[in-house]
């Protein structure tokens, strides 16, 4: 039960649930949930995102999942955005990139096994990583700061709780 970020190309949700490529209008990535009512018990909601036509969001196991369109040419799915609910007490779904757990590794790590990838990422920075269409942050309200008046020797490893993909003209051609 996986969620794979697929650049270019989208999202393929686990297993019954539906792949949705970059590009889908609204009314479609409707049409490809509404089957899987069962899977997503909150079902799909509509919600706000900054800047976008249309945004819906629903639930899996230990995450949420928000889809948007952006407010530009087109009103097709444009970002995926996936976030850890700590609220929710079950095993979260895996999110896969490149066939890597960006949850699951700490955030520096998780840097090396990109780069071991092929892509040229920097180091992650003040708690997120950017690299073209792939922004990942670290919530906030997160354990790290060190004691008032003390200054640590090294930066405590941190997981990155939230990811969002973007799609991208130059790989959308690829």
């Amino acid at each position: 039960m996986t969620i794979d970020l697929l650049p270019g190309h989208g999202v393929r949700l686990p297993a019954p649930l539906p792949e949705l490529r970059f590009g889908l209008p609204e009314a479609a990535v409707r049409a490809l949930l509404a089957p899987h009512g069962e899977l997503l018990p909150d079902g799909v909601q509509p919600v706000f995102v900054c800047g976008s036509r249309w945004a819906l969001a629903f639930r899996l196991p230990g995450v949420d999942v928000t889809l948007s369109s952006a407010d530009g040419d087109g009103d097709g799915l444009d970002a995926v955005a996936v976030s850890r609910n700590p609220n929710d007490d079950r095993p979260a779904c895996p999110v896969g990139y490149l066939g890597i757990d960006v949850f699951g590794w700490p955030a520096h790590e998780l840097a090396e096994a990109l780069r071991a990838e092929g892509l040229p990422v920097p180091d992650p920075a003040h708690g997120t990583l950017r690299h073209t269409h792939l922004y990942l942050h670290r919530g906030i309200g997160r354990p790290g700061s060190p004691a008032p008046g003390r200054k640590p020797r090294h930066e405590t490893p941190y997981y990155f709780d939230h990811v969002l993909l973007h799609h991208s003209a130059p790989e959308a051609t690829a």
